[in-house]
């Protein structure tokens, strides 16, 4: 078949379980897409400004479908980037200080917010994922669009908390889980597959011709999207249910031999 675009997750896809990768292996394969024409697309929950630190050589090369598809970037163009409005992040808020263990960030274009008195093992934890973080005592401190929130919460309350906020605020936010007690919270009606799609009718592709990896249930809409589908044999037994294919793990650079092969044979 013909590939014209392979999109990966990154966290327990792309990336290894120390949240890296081996950069060689990358370049070589990187340099079989650019010679193929093959479009390498970034999708991921994290903000843009932290994928694209991932890849700073070549990330005007690439296309980023970022905080699980509510931002898109196409080679340095933002096309798109969706918006919660305060009135929304509020009501979040007053539910997140409702559940006990839960822990809470407000992602916005550029910057990333938590409040002052927010666990310091979590903050540390989250920095990695959201460098571009800010302290604040109250919600009226947050100055920039906000994109996306995402709440820590118990690992088995995940399911319920998910269920409360799907209702709550449907039609307006939807909760999806990559696993942990992570929920993120983005707008409703965009996810990985809305980032695919808007890529597709931009550069005339056909969904066919994708390919893309994932491990967790944030990356299902974009699985269920393309022509080949990857879960990474240490993915989520309901992704494993619906792709096509099973890559090795991430700790076995699973997304690079599969590339690999896919673009040799």
């Amino acid at each position: 078949m013909t590939i014209k675009a392979i999109a990966v997750d990154m966290d327990g896809t792309f990336l290894n379980s120390q949240s890296d990768y081996d950069h060689d292996y990358f370049a070589k394969v990187y340099d079989l897409m650019v010679a193929k024409g093959v479009q390498f697309v970034v999708a991921s929950g994290n903000p843009h400004y932290q994928l694209e630190d991932r890849f700073p050589t070549v990330k005007d090369q690439l296309a980023f479908v970022a905080e699980n598809g509510v931002e898109l970037i196409d080679h340095g163009e933002l096309v798109y980037c969706g918006e919660v409005a305060m009135e929304t992040v509020e009501r979040v808020n007053a539910l997140h200080q409702a559940i006990v263990g839960s822990h809470f960030i407000i992602s916005a274009y550029d910057t990333a917010y938590t409040f002052k008195d927010e666990d310091p093992a979590f903050v540390e934890h989250a920095i990695k994922h959201y460098p571009h973080m800010k302290r604040i005592d109250s919600l009226s401190e947050v100055d920039d669009k906000v994109t996306k929130m995402m709440m820590d919460v118990p690992k088995e309350r995940t399911h319920e908390l998910q269920a409360k906020i799907n209702a709550d605020f449907a039609g307006v936010l939807e909760a999806v889980s990559s696993g942990y007690g992570n929920l993120d919270i983005i707008v409703a009606g965009m996810d990985k597959a809305t980032g695919l799609k808007e890529l597709v009718k931009r550069h005339g592709l056909d969904p066919a011709d994708l390919v893309a990896f994932g491990d967790g249930q944030n990356d299902l809409s974009m699985l269920n999207y393309v022509g080949q589908s990857y879960g990474m044999a240490n993915g989520d037994p309901r992704v494993l249910a619906v792709t096509k294919f099973t890559a090795p793990t991430n700790d076995e650079n699973g997304v690079f031999k599969t590339i690999e092969k896919l673009l040799t044979d």
